[in-house]
């Protein structure tokens, strides 16, 4: 059990991520090796544990939830479930987590469990997989000194065990650092001790010419001030420790027990297991612990389900039974509306910048809910199934217009600033608020790629087609009295069949279905290939 110790910034995270085959940015030089054997970084991952320094558990899990979907996800596929259910048992038990085991982990704003049994559960995701070799990034940090000597005893049973415990540890209680056999520190990238615990004091007495105050300093405190040449120290800042470890006898010590050290039980370990979870049984696995967990929270619901219920009771005490009026204030009302109804599922989807799938299946219920509001209570015309299949599509349209922003922008701010923004750009060439026969010709093809045109241009062929309404000439132009669907422009060659006169409702709804695969598609590949986070 080794404690991996250094002022802040000198590399006690970066070493572990590199040699937990993690790191992702800038370059690695030299050999990383586990009982003599250079892995390969595809076996790292399922025989290395790695605990973060912050948690990364899902809040609306109970611990046993958090720890079976970590085992679907992580176990090979032929584990019958009986054994993947053996095996949290017994990890609930190995970190005494019996009190806990039915109780949501909850998160800042729901009350769950502990910080120390949140640490505890972190801990028990990477023991899913039995691995010999345990890293922790500050696995301490935010807990009082009581939780703290709680999980350096869990660590010391670990290691009891005979797996290989490596932590990054910072201001540890004295009975913490007790707790390890060995100490590394580094300072600016380079060790400045390497060995057995008991013996750095001595190490560095006899290096830096000084001993250990006495009174309210610990040991680690000491060692690290110590080393970065801090004030109370007592030994010149012109000592160089780095180099000192370099030219001392227990660096070549070291040297040469590394050199021949091997361990054939850890390097058989380091092979990728066999029938691993593909990602259709990861996505199932998804689906079944988060999805379900989601879809039985009112938190979750409240907002995608409260939403269409508002804004649908919005519509109807506005446009009450408008739509088969014949006069031109309410046709040229209704076109309105349509168009608000197509732009609020852009807008609505950046409320949430959403997961794809979860946020895909819950639509169907809130598009049939939304459209029976508003298509019944404003009496629309035409058919009510494609009123409630073009809004389910806009949705999907701007769900995976979510999707992939969210994939694409640096973080959740930028995310929340892309959104509206684009979808305010498509609204002024979707055809209301800019006749088509308007858009200058240098921003035309735009007009194309907009999701709204295709959208409102399917619900006003859905309302007007084939009503009296729509053949009403309430519009005056230059050539006339014209209805509803000419003076929007909704006619030409492009969209409509071979002899009709105006757009045609069908190739309106594939070019929609064809933007949310476009879009669904970035998401994919945006996720797949861009990495905004680095460590």
């Amino acid at each position: 059990m080794t404690a991996l110790m250094g002022p802040s910034g000198c590399g006690k995270t970066t070493l572990l991520e590199v040699v937990a085959g993690r790191k992702n940015s800038g370059t690695i030089t030299g050999n990383i090796k586990y009982g003599g054997v250079s892995p390969k970084k595809e076996a790292l991952k399922h025989c290395v544990g790695y605990v973060e320094q912050f948690d990364t558990l899902v809040g609306e899990l109970t611990v046993r939830q958090m720890l079976m979907y970590t085992a679907e996800l992580r176990l090979p596929t032929t584990a019958p479930t009986k054994d993947k259910v053996a095996r949290v048992d017994e990890t609930i038990a190995r970190l005494d987590l019996s009190s806990c085991t039915n109780t949501v982990i909850g998160n800042a704003l729901q009350r769950g469990i502990s910080g120390g049994q949140a640490k505890r559960v972190n801990l028990a995701l990477s023991l899913i997989m039995r691995p010999s070799v345990i890293y922790l990034d500050e696995p301490t940090s935010g807990l009082d000194s009581n939780m703290a000597n709680e999980v350096a005893d869990c660590l010391r049973s670990l290691a009891d065990e005979g797996r290989t415990i490596v932590c990054t540890i910072h201001s540890p209680t004295a009975y913490a650092f007790g707790r390890f056999d060995d100490l590394l520190m580094l300072k600016a990238g380079k060790v400045t001790y390497s060995g057995e615990l008991d013996a750095a004091a001595r190490y560095f007495e006899r290096v830096a010419m000084v001993k250990p105050p006495s009174g309210f300093f610990s040991l680690p405190e000491y060692l690290v001030d110590l080393t970065s040449n801090g004030k109370y120290a007592a030994v010149s800042k012109d000592v160089d420790f780095r180099a000192l470890w370099a030219k001392s006898e227990e660096a070549a010590t070291m040297g040469k027990l590394v050199s021949a050290q091997a361990n054939s039980d850890i390097a058989a370990r380091l092979v990728v297991p066999a029938s691993m979870p593909g990602q259709p049984r990861q996505l199932a696995t998804l689906l079944r612990f988060r999805m379900t967990t989601h879809y039985q929270n009112g938190e979750f619901l409240g907002p995608r389900i409260g939403d269409k219920i508002i804004f649908g009771l919005l519509i109807l005490s506005l446009y009450w039974g408008i739509g088969d009026d014949e006069d031109t204030s309410s046709i040229q009302s209704t076109a309105s509306l349509l168009y608000f109804i197509s732009a609020l599922c852009g807008y609505g989807a950046a409320a949430f910048v959403p997961k794809f799938v979860e946020e895909a299946v819950l639509a169907i219920f809130t598009s049939l809910l939304f459209s029976c509001i508003t298509f019944f209570g404003c009496q629309l015309q035409g058919s009510f199934w494609v009123f409630a299949g073009v809004y389910y599509l806009t949705t999907m349209c701007g769900i995976c217009l979510a999707y992939a922003v969210a994939a694409i922008a640096p973080n959740m701010d930028a995310a929340n600033a892309m959104l509206p923004t684009y979808v305010t750009t498509c609204m002024y060439f979707g055809g209301l608020f800019l006749l088509y026969d308007e858009i200058p010709i240098g921003w035309y093809w735009f007009s194309w790629t907009s999701f709204l045109r295709y959208s409102w241009g399917a619900q006003m062929l859905n309302q007007y087609s084939d009503s009296a309404v729509g053949r009403y000439p309430a519009y005056v132009t230059q050539s006339g009295p014209v209805n509803v669907l000419d003076f929007y422009g909704m006619k030409g060659d492009i969209m409509a069949h071979q002899g009709e006169p105006m757009m045609s409702l069908g190739a309106c709804v594939g070019l929609l279905a064809l933007l949310v695969l476009i879009f669904a598609t970035c998401g994919a590949f945006s996720i797949a290939y861009i990495r905004h986070a680095t460590r």
